[in-house]
């Protein structure tokens, strides 16, 4: 098969998806809170065993359908920017490479799960370009390593993302906007019960012409959905699945300047998951999960190689593949708590293609590139409650992968209040991150080093979190310390072929502190605040390393001060309104257009943004109802960058409709 080929079917199946979507997509599911760190009542994705929050001995955000689609909020990584100790770095337009900083760590640091499948790419990383809000029902992050519940990459933190669950009578939910740069929106979902089962389905599409006055134009495509079946009491099941098409037209050199017409980048994301959970015996639950996520990336361009006076077309091929399956029990150990026992397993492959020919004509691969592997892991976790009200976590778990040696991690933690509206936490944590395949097996432009450690991280923190008026006021504080060790650099190469490879080389630290306030005086109004301080610097490096860091360096794009606020308003057959602030501070990044290529200082900034509603039409029953919808992000046209010379979107303006109802 010729790559233009190959390109084309890409770019078929990507309108096909976002055209779809336009008829059958999701709006923001509905949830039961409008406060961005409000808790819900049981978390999922700290722990093995599903658990009360006053239980938990680490800080979870958690982000609500109806609050998302509240601010208006169409992109995970916008709604990830006003976390306590998240940085989101866009590269640019609409659709550009974005990646989470979380309290001072690796954007490969953090874990990033659709319905308990892991998403991220071998090694950790996750761009977050491309994963909508479209139908989602709410989204836990958790603050702090959480390897020991989820295995590697989750150094820093992990983000999951839950999939609507249809609940009462079917109904569904519409809307259309429209605004600056050419962006138009829409999404549709329906879900409902019936008997024994649930359902909800549902598909989104957005499009944009970008920041640049040419090759600039973003799609994006999603379809979604979930069912649940009960079939006694006791016994539950549950699928899942998640499919999205984009395709970003990029001008750009890696420099941030505007000089190509033509490049562009597509992808496909499928992920799916199937659990199961039964109850054996009254003190016994089983649960078995599976799960599969595959990415495809397209890169193509035409360009005249140097030397040469042709021009060529070179595209860049890849394939990641990740199968996973879990069992564990519960069990309830009578005066002592929940022992939750399990094993999982879970094979990762990628393979990726470069092909280089004559624009129009057939394409030659020039190079290619594939690997897989597999781990098999086992875990013990044992949480309980004293008869103080003293809770805690004690868990471990041991990992055996195909690439490198087995690694073992653990947490110790306990939530203890001190009186009836006070209480304290502390927690000791390990994780670790896998090296990725293009650092162990060799490619086109570096050797192979198989004998790479994990990357090893450390952490203890303590955190107070204080009731006021009756739960009307919130205030939490935590500190944090966190040691990075084993931290994977690339080594240059020498003759004859001047290959390079990587090297487990320096260790890091990120030391800091989250403050954050929460106000829900009464059931129309809510309220946030927070405030993050942390200290991401290299500790030392090897005397093997060659590059230019040096300890006491910050690590890049990571602000030591960031933060936010946000005053919202909503009420019943009215409509609701919503102000929200973001703070970064100043951050250390590199300028690429000189070499070598000095360091650089990203100027602070703060940026507002503002959505409302309003309700036009409601049914006597109030089962159905119009709104027109309106959001305004950077409403003072705040020029910023995230990644030095890539300019963001500047003021943007959407408005439209939406439509909720009984079907």
């Amino acid at each position: 098969m010729t790559f233009t080929h190959l390109q084309g079917n890409q770019k078929m199946r990507t309108r096909i998806v976002i055209g779809f979507s336009l008829l059958l997509g999701p709006a923001i599911a509905d949830g039961q809170s409008n406060d961005t760190t409000t808790l819900t009542t049981v978390i999922v994705s700290a722990t093995k065993a599903p658990a009360d929050r006053a239980s938990l001995t680490q800080p979870v955000t958690v982000l609500t359908g109806s609050e998302l689609r509240d601010r208006g909020i169409a992109r995970v990584s916008d709604a990830l920017r006003t976390v306590p100790g998240a940085t989101v770095a866009q590269s640019g337009s609409t659709g550009s490479v974005s990646t989470l900083f979380l309290r001072g760590g690796e954007s490969r640091y953090t874990k990033v799960l659709i319905d308990g499948v892991a998403v991220n790419a071998p090694g950790g990383f996750f761009d977050f370009s491309h994963l909508s809000t479209d139908n989602i029902e709410r989204i836990e992050i958790v603050r702090g390593p959480a390897g020991v519940v989820h295995g590697a990459d989750a150094m820093s933190g992990i983000i999951q993302v839950f999939t609507r669950q249809g609940t009462g009578p079917v109904s569904g939910t519409g809307q259309l906007r429209a605004g600056s740069r050419g962006a138009r929106e829409a999404n549709l979902e329906f879900g409902g019960t019936s008997g024994r089962s649930r359902y909800s389905l549902g598909g989104g599409a957005q499009r944009t012409d970008g920041v640049h006055s040419f090759n600039n134009q973003y799609y994006n495509g999603t379809l979604s959905g979930s069912a649940g079946f009960s079939p006694r009491s006791g016994t539950d099941i549950q699928i899942s699945s998640r499919y999205s098409a984009a395709e970003f037209h990029y001008p750009t050199d890696y420099t941030g300047q505007p000089v190509d017409s033509n490049s562009y980048r597509v992808q496909h994301r499928l992920t799916a998951g199937v659990s199961a959970a039964t109850r054996l015996t009254p003190a016994i639950d089983a649960r078995l999960s599976l799960g599969s996520n595959e990415v495809s990336d397209l890169t193509e361009d035409i360009t005249v190689p140097f030397g040469a006076t042709d021009a060529v077309n070179a595209a860049l091929l890849s394939r990641n593949k990740r199968r996973s399956a879990e069992f564990g029990l519960s069990a309830a150990v009578p005066r002592v708590g929940k022992l939750s026992a399990g094993a999982e397993y879970m094979s990762e492959n990628e393979r990726s293609v470069n092909e280089e020919g004559p624009v129009g004509g057939a394409a030659a691969p020039t190079t290619s590139f594939s690997a897989r592997r597999n781990n098999r892991a086992v875990y013990a976790e044992l949480t309980g409650t004293m008869a103080s009200r003293v809770s805690y976590t004690v868990a471990t778990r041991l990992d055996d992968n195909s690439d490198y040696d087995a690694h073992a991690t653990y947490r110790l933690g306990t939530s203890a209040p001190v009186t009836p509206s006070t209480r304290l936490r502390a927690s000791v944590s390990t994780a670790f991150n896998a090296p990725a395949f293009n650092q162990i097996h060799p490619t086109l432009y570096t050797k192979a080093s198989p004998g790479l450690d994990p990357e090893r991280g450390f952490s203890w923190e303590v955190g107070a979190e204080q009731s006021i008026a009756r739960g009307a006021v919130t205030l939490s504080a935590g500190y944090f310390r966190q040691r990075f060790e084993d931290m994977i650099q690339y080594v240059n190469g020498g003759p004859p072929d001047f290959l390079g490879g990587f090297a487990n080389l320096t260790e890091a630290e990120s030391n800091g502190f989250e403050v954050e306030a929460r106000i829900a005086p009464s059931g129309s109004w809510s309220g946030w605040a927070n405030y993050s301080n942390s200290r991401p610097r290299v500790k030392r490096v090897s005397s093997r390393y060659e590059g230019d860091l040096s300890p006491g360096d910050a690590l890049l794009r990571r602000p030591g001060h960031s933060g936010g606020a946000s005053v919202a308003w909503s009420r019943p057959r009215i409509g609701s309104v919503s102000a929200t602030a973001a703070y970064a501070g100043e951050r250390p990044d590199m300028d690429f257009a000189q070499f070598p290529s000095p360091r650089v200082t990203l100027p602070s900034y703060v940026t507002f943004d503002v959505a409302g509603s309003k309700d036009v039409f409601v049914a006597p029953s109030g089962r159905s109802s119009l709104a027109i919808t309106g959001r305004v992000e950077n409403l003072l046209d705040r020029r910023y960058e995230h990644v030095l010379n890539f300019a963001v979107p500047g003021r943007t303006i959407l408005i439209g409709a939406r439509y909720s109802g009984a079907l």
